[in-house]
């Protein structure tokens, strides 16, 4: 293993390497992303930190911390494209060292653990999708581990200073991601004496000063929310306070899915981990030895969590991002009971890669590829190829060593994040950069033309387009009304089929995620919408 400032080096430049990838592979992907950035906009154009808007109304189903940063960034570099997506890359380089941080208090004299968990999380191909992606979860991953290592050190130290870390997280995930923070962190507290070996601990007292850094951090986030919920209104009150955080924990009104989802997507969600035996082998293999404090605190922090978001009826791959560091712990904790890596293991983690080398060569000359999304009409069969050799020659590239195995997983993840993003999604053109129909719309704009959208618009374009004002927002009943009163008007639609766009002659069309979008003149939609009602409908 290198010596601390030259791993520390590694891990930075690898880190970046990863980004650099996702950013060549893709632009901002919608909806969610899109959106998030035009409720910056929206806060950079009114000048309002204090309420985030979406097509003029009070956005509350996010706190305000990302809109703050991306428009700190805007103040300090001026409005850009690439300051947003530093912030998620950020967080999730200080989560690294952090997990390192944690891992020397307990295992002081083994610096292996925290620099196998570093290397662990930079193979995660979900984490590195995550660490380029503009959303919420690094931010909360950030926090719950700044959290974690409060908890380690008010515990093992004794020290003060915990608790000041844990208010700053508590107060940065409350205004990251809402409540969520305190279910990241208080199994591992509740377990504490569970964990811990530290003796002649007063309980009482160390309670009730994590109680109170939580009530602290509460009253920081409530001289956002007051005022925020006087001036947003009675609606926007309630659901800051209470409504959204009900209806996500208890009846999800998206990403409703069982309770076993979480193991039947094991294999995507710790890929290229899950591909390795001698990982699951040392986990679940009986060991003479005592459990150590640090793979006891590890279980703490991970079960409860998993088993909790297991129960919760919403569920989506990037929760249980704050979950990976402790997982990783857990395997480097007891890495040192691996003799040596197998030939299996090897063979493990190419074996996927061939596979999904196989069947995308397999879907491209049968063309069936083609009726799963218009834009997979475009990806090269080359795509396939890299992935059949980058396994075989993974698989040649043999290693009993530990450390030397853990390198190739990283490459493991340089070549599926290669694929992923300069492959699959660079070629995916217009369906998922919104840069193309962006500018079209600002030039509309520009002209001072009536502009609408059908269906529930979710600020797609609003930043991407530097649009002043984002698009009325039409039902289907209304469409015809809207382009009669508006007779220089534009309509941006969406359609599930392949309408015949050129037959058509609209001013702009292209593909859009799985379907198609066009942009239609009040005269188009006369002409066209009103003999086909069925085709001009809200999406």
């Amino acid at each position: 293993m290198l010596n601390k400032n030259h791993f520390n080096f590694f891990i930075v430049a690898i880190a970046a390497l990863l980004l650099g990838i996702a950013v060549a592979g893709r632009h901002y992907i919608p909806p969610d992303e899109t959106r998030y950035l035009s409720v910056a906009w929206d806060m950079w154009l009114r000048h309002d930190l204090l309420v985030p808007h979406l097509n003029h109304l009070p956005y509350s189903h996010k706190p305000p911390l990302l809109f703050w940063l991306i428009n700190l960034g805007w103040y300090i570099f001026g409005v850009n494209d690439w300051w947003p997506r530093i912030i998620p890359f950020l967080f999730s380089l200080g989560s690294i060292f952090l997990v390192k941080k944690i891992a020397e208090k307990f295992w002081a004299k083994n610096n292996y653990v925290g620099n196998t968990a570093s290397i662990l999380l930079l193979a995660s191909t979900i984490w590195t999708v995550y660490s380029s992606a503009l959303m919420f979860d690094m931010m909360l991953t950030f926090f719950t581990c700044l959290g974690v290592f409060g908890l380690v050190i008010s515990l093992k130290e004794k020290k003060s200073q915990g608790f000041l870390y844990l208010v700053i997280a508590f107060a940065g995930g409350l205004l990251a991601k809402g409540p969520a923070i305190l279910l990241q962190l208080l199994p591992l507290a509740l377990l504490a004496p569970w964990w811990c070996d530290q003796k002649n601990m007063e309980w009482k007292l160390w309670y009730r000063s994590f109680v109170i850094s939580f009530l602290i951090s509460v009253a920081i986030l409530l001289c956002w929310a007051i005022p925020a919920g006087i001036s947003g209104g009675a609606q926007y009150q309630h659901d800051i306070f209470w409504g959204q955080t009900a209806n996500r924990m208890v009846n999800s009104f998206a990403h409703n899915r069982p309770q076993w989802w979480y193991l039947a997507m094991a294999p995507i969600l710790i890929f290229p981990w899950f591909f390795v035996p001698s990982f699951w082998k040392l986990l679940f293999q009986r060991s003479s030895r005592k459990m150590t404090e640090g793979l006891r605190f590890s279980i703490a922090w991970f079960l409860p969590v998993f088993i909790a978001f297991s129960f919760i009826s919403g569920k989506q791959v990037h929760y249980l991002l704050p979950i990976y560091p402790a997982l990783a712990l857990m395997i480097a904790s007891e890495f040192d009971r691996i003799k040596k890596i197998a030939w299996y293991d090897h063979a493990a983690i190419v074996l996927p890669l061939l596979i999904v080398g196989v069947i995308f060569y397999y879907l491209n000359v049968t063309h069936r590829m083609h009726d799963m999304a218009p834009w997979m009409r475009s990806l090269p069969i080359e795509n396939s190829f890299i992935l059949i050799l980058g396994a075989l020659i993974l698989f040649f590239w043999k290693t009993n060593e530990k450390l030397e195995f853990l390198w190739k997983l990283i490459v493991v993840n340089l070549l599926i994040t290669s694929i992923l993003f300069l492959g699959v999604i660079y070629h995916t053109g217009n369906a998922y950069d919104l840069r193309e129909v962006s500018r079209t719309l600002k030039n509309i704009e520009d002209k001072h033309l009536p502009l609408a959208y059908l269906g529930n618009y979710a600020g797609q374009f609003d930043f991407i387009g530097r649009l002043n004002n984002p698009p009325k927002v039409l039902i289907t009943s209304e469409l015809f009304n809207w382009a009669k009163e508006h007779p220089e008007g534009r309509v941006i639609i969406t359609f599930d089929g392949e309408p015949d766009f050129e037959k058509m002659k609209l001013e702009y069309s292209s593909w859009y995620r799985g379907s198609y979008i066009a942009i239609f003149s009040s005269n188009d939609v006369n002409r066209i919408c009103k003999p086909q009602p069925k085709l001009c409908i809200e999406h």
